[in-house]
Formats: C-alpha cells, structure tokens, sequence
C-alpha cells in the first residue's frame, strides 16, 4: 500500500513539475527577429549611438535582458544573468543588457549601477523609450524582460519578470 501511494506521489510531482517547466516562458507576442532589429538605435556606455545591429555577432545565440535600475525585480535578475554570461563567455552567446525607461539617469549613474552589479560594460547599452516598444513588439513597457535569440536571430523564448524558473531553462535553450 505504502509503495502504491509513494509511486503516485513521485509521478505528482514529476508531471507537476513537467507543467512548471513547460509554463515557465511567457506566452505572448515575441519581438521581431534580430536582423530586422539591426537598424534599432541604442546608445553606448561611453555615449556614442549605435545600433542593435552593430552589437550582435551573427551566427551566435543572443540574450537581451531590457531594464531599469530603480527596478527591484531587475536587481534580483541581474546576478542570475550575470552568472549565464559568464558561464557561455562572449564567444558562444551574445548579452545585451538594454536600459530603458529611465531618462532621469546620467550616463554616469548607470554606469556604476551596472559595475556594482557586476555587469560586463561591453554588452551595456541605452534603449530611448520609442526604441522599446519596437523591440518588444508590445506597447506595455514591462521591464525586465528577457529574450532569447536563436543562432539565426530568431526569437525564441521570452520571460516578463523575474522568474528564476525560466531563467534556468534559458541554458537548454541555448544549447
């Protein structure tokens, strides 16, 4: 009797978990791919303007993390995504954090936001507010939100939150 009642609740949990895993992305409108993104300007750390474009490597998997530093949610993703970047290196996966919604903050505010978060500068950028809803292809500014980008620059996954379940499914993606 014993055995019959612990076989049903380990199949619980697994198909419990089955469905936390496969809910755990957002369902919804995912952006445009990243090649017709390319043109979307975004500024550099250092203040020069640039495009979407000029900071993906094709041919590589791309995250893009679009976010705020007065946003807690974000803060508490942050060394999450640190972590997966580290772990994939610049080499295997292209990290775009994208700042937005936050005109009131000097280049200089953000700059140390994202150095003592432990950030790399190198995949910071700055996203004006009518570049956003471009990007996200939804005109709801919910921030963070993540993206995962195929080898091909297709869209494939998107997380509105901090949802350190589906952060962690970002790494099967990837490979």
């Amino acid at each position: 009797m014993w055995t019959i009642i612990g076989v049903f609740a380990l199949i619980t949990v697994l198909v419990g978990w089955r469905v936390l895993v496969v809910r755990s992305f957002d369902k919804g409108p995912l952006p445009p791919s990243l090649p017709t993104l390319a043109k979307l300007p975004v500024t550099l750390a250092d203040g020069r303007r640039s495009s979407l474009g000029e900071l993906v490597r094709p041919g590589v998997p791309t995250v893009i993390s679009v976010w705020a530093s007065w946003c807690g949610p974000c803060r508490r993703e942050a060394p999450v995504l640190n972590d997966l970047r580290r772990r994939y290196g610049p080499e295997k996966l292209n990290f775009l954090y994208l700042n937005g919604r936050e005109s009131l903050a000097s280049r200089q505010d953000l700059s140390a936001f994202v150095r003592n978060l432990g950030m790399a500068a190198d995949g910071y950028a700055i996203l004006d507010d009518a570049s956003l809803a471009k990007l996200t292809n939804d005109t709801r500014n919910l921030i963070p939100r993540t993206y995962v980008f195929d080898r091909a620059g297709a869209p494939v996954a998107m997380i509105v939150g901090y949802k350190p379940l589906a952060l962690a499914r970002v790494e099967g993606l990837l490979k």
